[in-house]
Formats: C-alpha cells, sequence, structure tokens
C-alpha cells in the first residue's frame, strides 16, 4: 500500500517493510497503467511532453483541474493529477494487527 512520507515518522519495521517509493523507478513492481502520448499542461497555459506522469503516482479526476499543473492522455477519461511521492510498504507475514 502506498502511505505518506510522514508515515515514517511511525514505521515499524516488525510489522511493515519498506519496499520503494512512488517516484521514478525505484522497485520491481509491475505499473498498473502507462498512460499515452500524455501531455503536461501548465499553469500558465503552455504545454509539454507529460511522460514523466508515467513515473509518478497519478490520481484521475473528472474535472479539469484549476490553478495546478495536471496531464491528459489518450487513454484516460479524464484528467491526471500527479500525487505527492508515496512510500510503498507492505505489511510482514504472520502480523494480524
Amino acid at each position: 500500500m502506498g502511505v505518506p512520507i510522514t508515515f515514517l515518522d511511525k514505521f515499524n519495521p516488525d510489522q511493515f517493510e519498506i519496499i520503494g517509493i512512488t517516484l521514478g523507478n525505484t522497485v520491481e513492481y509491475q505499473m498498473t497503467k502507462i498512460y499515452e502520448k500524455a501531455i503536461q499542461h501548465n499553469q500558465n497555459g503552455s504545454i509539454q511532453g507529460g511522460s514523466k506522469v508515467n513515473t509518478r503516482a497519478a490520481i484521475l479526476v473528472k474535472d479539469k483541474p484549476s490553478g495546478t499543473v495536471y496531464y491528459t492522455a489518450d487513454n484516460a477519461a479524464g484528467y491526471l493529477l500527479s500525487v505527492y511521492p508515496r512510500i510503498l510498504i507492505k505489511r510482514r507475514c504472520g502480523n494480524e494487527n
């Protein structure tokens, strides 16, 4: 699961294992979605290539965002927002808490 970086203050290595971060290629996990022909829409109205949306966690929203950078892609039915990096953790086996 993905948790905010502030989780590290409460991290218990007996309960969880850190497996990576949602920024760049930090772990060997299969991506669930690759956005095709992504475009980055900047706050000033300019656009540029948006391939970096595929190296970060992204949230798909229905309404066009305002006042922030967002992305569009050929295979996304809406607008994409890149979220702050999340720490990827998994529960250690044998912990039922």
